[in-house]
């Protein structure tokens, strides 16, 4: 029992310094998505005990993943800009209270697509990727963003209640950081070990 405790524990700090370095991977705003996929990797190689340093492990799979990756950060920013200002149209346009919702319901999809779309990069778990069907360790390989996005796409709409797991995490993270904004330093590890929970590919 106090090794099980101990265990839980480890895992649990892994997930918290998981979320601290996405958050510091994250700061240029554009490499969130890539700083996600590093977060998801390390703590898929906790999941699968495989003993490597979080720390420096971390680093190598950002970098990696940030060839590419930068790209798709910018698309998710200019995403949340169109929304932003969609959502400015709409509310002023007739039948709101009808357009309101369906833009929430769209964010919310998308969101979950994005986080997936993460996931599937740090696991490797494409339809049209490597021959191994995981993404080579270390950092001399480029993953496959768009094959990803298309995988992590046909995957929510094949299997919505775990895109409603998922969105429900990703609330859950926002309403944390909302009543306790210090915790936007870590609550991307708990996310990124959401995603991967319900990845259930492997």
């Amino acid at each position: 029992m106090r090794t099980r405790w101990r265990t839980g524990l480890g895992d649990f700090s892994d997930c918290l310094l998981a979320g601290l370095l996405v958050a510091l991977a994250s700061v240029p705003v554009v490499t969130a998505g890539p700083a996600f996929v590093a977060g998801c990797r390390v703590l898929d190689r906790t999941r699968r005990d495989i003993g490597s340093p979080l720390w420096t492990t971390f680093w190598a799979d950002f970098r990696s993943a940030a060839r590419g990756g930068v790209f798709f950060g910018l698309s998710c920013l200019a995403a949340v800009v169109l929304f932003a200002v969609d959502l400015a149209v709409v509310a002023s346009m007739p039948g709101a209270g009808v357009l309101r919702p369906a833009l929430g319901v769209l964010a919310v999809a998308g969101v979950v697509v994005a986080v997936r779309t993460c996931e599937v990069v740090a696991t490797g778990s494409l339809a049209q990727g490597r021959a191994a069907g995981r993404w080579p360790e270390g950092a001399g390989h480029t993953p496959l963003w768009r094959p990803a996005f298309v995988t992590a796409a046909r995957e929510t709409a094949a299997a919505p209640g775990k895109g409603l797991l998922l969105a429900a995490a990703a609330g859950i993270a926002v309403l944390l950081v909302w009543m306790l904004p210090i915790l936007a330093l870590v609550v991307a590890g708990p996310l990124a070990l959401a995603a991967v929970a319900t990845g259930g590919r492997r």
